[in-house]
């Protein structure tokens, strides 16, 4: 199985990383200073620490586990084009000076810029570090939402998450990442106020329990340009 990249080794990265490597997938971690992502992979079952660029080269999805300033200003310039064709997951909620001036509405969109030749998905920004470590354990998962331009790359985005044990719901393209950016601050505030902190989560409640399969509309599995189940080499 091909690795999943992972960049950024703070609280979300290491969070991401330990997600991935207790669901039995390889993991390639890529950190500001690479002593720090060779301690942490040091912990986590199939992770390797590798410098950025071979992340992005090998990694079959690549994970930004950075603030979206960060992703934009350093990271993209230096894996963009190891990265055409493969799916970017943005982890990142703006602050609000990002936003300022910028003809975008979310992080999402801003950084599908730097990327034009990668599939963005919006994704896991509304999970904190800790609800994502504990998940890692046995922990009740919540909801993800999810928003994306490609059907291919938010079906292997979906196939993952839902690996990992994840609920994960399609908001549709990544227009509409601005309103799950959104969610993830109003998951903040009712943290705050309910006395919870960061252990508030999301659950979606489908009411219609009807067989979306049965109804006519495809199941999601992995399309076969981003098929992670197939062993490599």
């Amino acid at each position: 199985m091909a690795p999943m990249g992972v960049v950024g080794c703070g609280a979300m990265g290491t969070a991401v990383a330990e997600l991935l490597g207790h669901g039995g997938f390889p993991v390639l971690l890529a950190g500001g200073r690479r002593r720090t992502a060779e301690r942490l992979a040091s912990t986590i079952p199939g992770a390797t620490a590798a410098p950025l660029e071979t992340v992005a080269l090998e990694g079959q999805l690549v994970i930004l586990a950075t603030s979206l300033e960060v992703s934009r200003r350093e990271i993209a310039p230096r894996i963009h084009d190891h990265l055409v064709g493969k799916v970017v997951v943005d982890v990142s909620n703006p602050a609000p000076a990002d936003l300022i001036g910028s003809a975008h509405d979310s992080a999402g969109e801003m950084l599908a810029e730097h990327f034009p030749k990668s599939p963005i998905v919006k994704a896991l920004n509304c999970v904190s570090a800790r609800r994502l470590r504990m998940i890692a354990h046995g922990g009740q998962a919540p909801t993800v939402p999810i928003a994306g331009d490609d059907l291919a790359a938010k079906q292997c985005v979906t196939y993952i998450l839902r690996r990992l044990g994840l609920d994960v719901a399609d908001a549709g393209s990544l227009r509409t990442s601005k309103w799950i950016e959104g969610l993830a601050e109003l998951l903040r505030s009712l943290g705050s106020e309910e006395g919870l902190g960061d252990a508030v989560g999301f659950r979606l409640l489908r009411l219609d329990q009807v067989d979306r399969t049965s109804a006519g509309r495809a199941a999601i599995v992995p399309a076969d340009r981003y098929d992670f189940g197939k062993e490599q080499g």
